[in-house]
């Protein structure tokens, strides 16, 4: 087993308890006959995490292989992974008369949960840092004009979405947030070119 296998086999173990936790927490949402208890706001942050958590797979799959083991390599996909499997963790309530109180047990929890939410994609920032800066070098245009503002409205609807404090521009942020992420993964990143290229890079 290389490096990189070592490393993305104990990477992925922990993404994957973090998708177990969303999944397990819907299940016994399911086993307990409360779906139609289950609120909007906690639908749209497990569907946000599950898609944070793949989108974070693929990159990892896809990420220079030359990776060294070491603590100062490997402490920010292992916080990311952290921050991700404590959110995924709280989304769904284990105690099962806590379903009849959805909405009181998210607004609870909403801080945490995107708290944790957001400090993951801050770090995911911090460890893409070598590629924005080779991005910045060698394609400055799009660094400006694609790479800056799509992290700027990330991390702006993730800050709202930790201040605000009305369900439904909750429920709203959450959808524009799962849209966002979506764009670049979308048919291979399909939908980021189309927009490189409007830029004409």
């Amino acid at each position: 087993m290389d490096r990189f296998s070592f490393f993305f086999a104990f990477y992925g173990l922990i993404l994957g308890l973090a998708v177990a936790e969303l999944l397990g927490g819907f299940a016994g949402m399911v086993r307990a006959h409360a779906l139609k208890k289950l609120e909007a706001q906690t639908a749209l942050t497990a569907i946000l995490t599950f898609v944070l958590i793949v989108a974070t797979w693929v990159d990892t799959y896809t990420m220079d292989r030359s990776i060294t083991l070491n603590f100062a390599d490997l402490w920010p996909p292992i916080m990311l992974a952290t921050f991700y499997y404590l959110a995924a963790a709280v989304i769904f309530p284990r105690e099962r008369q806590q379903f009849s109180h959805m909405r009181l047990y998210f607004a609870a929890r909403r801080k945490f949960i995107i708290g944790m939410l957001f400090a993951a994609e801050l770090v995911d920032f911090y460890a893409n840092r070598a590629f924005l800066t080779d991005r910045y070098y060698r394609n400055p245009a799009a660094f400006w004009d694609w790479n800056v503002p799509y992290n700027i409205v990330i991390k702006g609807v993730f800050l709202a979405l930790f201040l605000v404090r009305g369900r439904r521009a909750t429920i709203a942020l959450l959808v524009a947030q799962i849209l966002i992420f979506m764009v670049p993964y979308w048919q291979w990143g399909a939908i980021d070119r189309i927009a490189m290229r409007l830029f004409g890079h």
